[in-house]
């Protein structure tokens, strides 16, 4: 069986292609440019918002991990319709499950591919995490300078590990098990803001205090950096609520996987040196 990992340049794609391949898997990593891919295994140039490039990326291909590509999903669906591929699991986003998502432009963008996906013929499986580790990396500027600069310090986010989210979408796409089904993962327990920057202070021995800026401070930052101007009042309005309902923790990475959720300090310890 050949499984191919879409994004393999990303944190959860490379975690997913180092799961199967640790796994003893046929793997098949893609990216824009497949050149710029350091990987142990086949790879290939995927554009998924061009059509062209998935026929012979996908040519004996049974399973796909998939990024969400909203303006192209529907030509995805076809070539991996022709291509016979049995299975897709779908990093989605935690955002379509939440109960107040239907103005979120982040659920929206999500959703269209998860329906895309589930009125295909083949087996579906979305992956729903919440907050991502690695959105702390965002940090290593206040780092560097001793300083976590961040609205609503003591949001209380359940954190997950990127090698969470591949372990759990490795098992399924070796064993084909949880198809139909919408996955809500995270870490183990919430974490604050606050707590995040004390553990980072702590793995990487030198000192870290919090100063609390404005929502409008953090929104002008995140569009500066190119995120598109209606995402930062989401996530910031996301991350208000927190402070009085801490996010949703899931058991799922146990279930799936059988080990326990790694913490936010494991996530650290192996970043070390992303903070160097």
């Amino acid at each position: 069986m050949t499984i191919l990992v879409t994004g393999a340049r990303g944190h959860v794609g490379r975690a997913v292609l180092d799961a199967l391949v640790a796994a003893g898997q046929d793997v098949r990593a893609s990216s824009r440019d497949a050149t710029t891919l350091d990987v142990p295994t086949a790879k290939v140039s995927v554009d998924l918002e061009d059509p062209s490039t998935l026929d012979a990326a996908l040519d004996g291909v049974e399973s796909v991990f998939l990024y969400t590509r909203p303006s192209g999903i529907e030509g995805f669906v076809k070539a991996a319709e022709a291509a016979g591929v049995r299975h897709v699991v779908l990093l989605s986003s935690g955002a379509t499950l939440e109960p107040r998502s239907s103005g979120s432009r982040i659920a929206s963008l999500h959703r269209a591919v998860e329906q895309a996906l589930i009125a295909a013929p083949f087996a579906e499986t979305l992956l729903n995490p919440g907050a991502f580790a690695t959105n702390v990396l965002g940090w290593r500027a206040d780092v560097a300078e001793g300083v976590i600069r961040t609205p609503y310090p003591d949001a209380r986010i359940g954190a997950i590990h990127e090698r969470d989210i591949a372990d759990v979408a490795a098992r399924i796409l070796v064993d084909g098990s949880h198809a139909g089904e919408a996955l809500q993962l995270s870490g183990p327990a919430p974490i604050t803001f606050r707590e995040q920057a004390e553990v980072l202070a702590d793995v990487l021995g030198r000192p870290m205090r919090v100063e609390e800026e404005t929502p409008e401070q953090t929104a002008s930052r995140m569009t500066a950096l190119g995120w598109p101007p209606e995402v930062p009042p989401e996530v910031l309005r996301a991350w208000e609520r927190t402070t009085r309902e801490p996010s949703v923790v899931t058991d799922v990475v146990r279930e799936v996987t059988g080990h326990a959720p790694r913490t936010f300090r494991q996530w650290a310890e192996d970043h070390r040196a992303d903070f160097s």
